[in-house]
């Protein structure tokens, strides 16, 4: 097959010239030349078809295209399946002041405060009505949503600072804590990997396929899973555990409803019954499960087996015409519990949860086990740079490296130096202790971990 190769101006021009000269008694052409002029011309505007070809031809490859030509490729691969990820608005709580502390000042919603960086004012509002109540000066725990989406609004604790909406007795405001929920829309370099490797998982029930899976669960809070492994034995057992996390090391939660009161799996029983299926589902398989027939405990592994990702008891020995069947469970909710349905299948929702996992295998969603690290490093600024503001960006970078390492990964101390190095004003970088040890050394994290760091935790002198 033959291949497209854009010609430049300079062929162009040239076999042009050798045309003109061998079909007429010409024997050459001058550069000032009326038909030297004419043919440049016409091998310029022969270039430029060259040129939109070739970005045609880019603009039809999935790995070239950029933007929303990227989009409409994606959109042709995987029909409504595959979408970019949008921007997410950061969001946290804010502590409201006043001077004195008689009466009661409303706080109404949609409040406006402000914090400050680079490209000039953050606005956030409040997301609920409050008031600061006689014998207090301030009210905390207001919830607060930046107006713009994206990684901007990811402030650093007390940095809004500023009022912009004007209310009666209010005096000041800040943030105790620093906002990490806010993220950018997805990048074209993300996008195509993501898309890529839902490609790769269309055949189903492989590593590839599970992990895309996983990857694009996204719940109506905007809570998404970010980062997604799956672990399988060294000696296959027919079971295999998907590692999640949806960047704040925190994505485990658990509903307690079950746990204290009684979910009744038959009451009473037609007879015959060997298979029960809890109301709620995964449940949490930590020795909290409690099963008992007609109030009578029973033993796991002798009276009974328990699927805990599907919720499905089986008994050894059927159960008898009026008997009750009960549990006491807890149960994963958020995104465990989501992307046990998409990986399961749901066959209520056939398009958005079609399963993709093999059959006789049980897979078992759980969240990545945090460890948190601590950081305290010695830095130089040059002159002419505010330090404070110098070590709030080298903070910010740390925060950026380790919270963005993918489960399993390690920490390295070779990264945390070149991060806050490359900082604008930075003229030394030292640790003097990596989560306890000295000199520092690189982390090691297992694969059903994922490495993470507060803002507190990095100090820096």
């Amino acid at each position: 097959m033959p291949l497209f190769r854009p010609r430049t101006r300079v062929e162009i021009l040239r076999d042009m010239i050798a045309r003109v000269v061998a079909r007429s008694s010409l024997v050459g052409l001058r550069r000032n030349s009326v038909v030297f002029h004419i043919l440049a011309a016409a091998a310029d505007e022969d270039a430029e078809q060259y040129f939109q070809l070739s970005l045609l031809r880019k603009l039809f490859s999935i790995y070239k295209a950029t933007g929303s030509d990227l989009d409409e490729r994606a959109l042709e691969i995987t029909p409504n399946t595959i979408r970019r990820r949008g921007a997410l608005h950061a969001s946290g709580e804010v502590t409201l002041f006043r001077n004195g502390t008689v009466g009661t000042l409303p706080i109404p919603a949609g409040t406006l405060v402000a914090a400050q960086d680079a490209q000039g004012p953050i606005r956030f509002r409040t997301t609920a009505a409050v008031s600061i109540t006689p014998g207090n000066a301030s009210v905390g725990a207001v919830g607060v949503v930046a107006l713009e989406a994206g990684a901007r609004g990811n402030v650093a604790e007390n940095q809004i600072l500023q009022l912009v909406s004007r209310i009666i007795g209010l005096t000041a405001v800040t943030n105790p804590t620093r906002f990490t929920n806010g993220a950018d829309r997805e990048s074209d370099d993300e996008y195509l990997a993501r898309l890529q490797l839902h490609v790769q998982a269309l055949s189903r029930g492989t590593i590839p396929a599970i992990r895309s899976f996983a990857l694009n669960v996204l719940l109506n809070d905007g809570r998404r899973v970010l980062f997604a492994q799956v672990v399988e034995a060294a000696i296959p057992d027919c079971r295999f555990d998907v590692i999640i996390d949806d960047g704040t090391g925190t994505a485990e939660e658990s509903e307690s409803t079950y746990i204290g009161s009684d979910d009744f799996l038959a009451n009473p029983a037609v007879g015959g019954e060997r298979e029960l299926r809890t109301t709620n589902r995964p449940i949490r398989d930590d020795g909290s499960f409690v099963f008992k027939i007609n109030a009578v405990t029973q033993v796991r592994g002798v009276d009974y087996e328990l699927n805990a990702p599907r919720g499905i008891v089986e008994l050894a020995v059927p159960l008898t015409v009026g008997d009750v069947a009960t549990a006491r469970y807890l149960n994963y909710v958020g995104l465990i519990q989501e992307t046990q349905r998409v990986i399961d299948g749901d066959p209520s929702s056939p398009l958005t949860a079609p399963g993709v996992r093999a059959a006789g295998v049980l897979a078992v969603v759980r969240a990545a086990t945090p460890v948190f690290k601590t950081l305290a490093a010695n830095i130089s600024v040059l002159e002419d740079f505010d330090p404070l503001r110098v070590a709030d960006e080298v903070r910010t970078e740390i925060l950026r490296y380790i919270n963005g390492l993918d489960i399993g990964a390690d920490v390295i101390v070779a990264e945390l130096v070149e991060r806050a190095m490359r900082v604008e004003g930075m003229f030394n970088f030292q640790i003097t202790s990596l989560s306890g040890t000295f000199p520092a050394a690189d982390q090691v994290i297992l694969p059903d971990q994922v490495a993470r760091i507060v803002s507190a935790d990095v100090v820096l002198v």
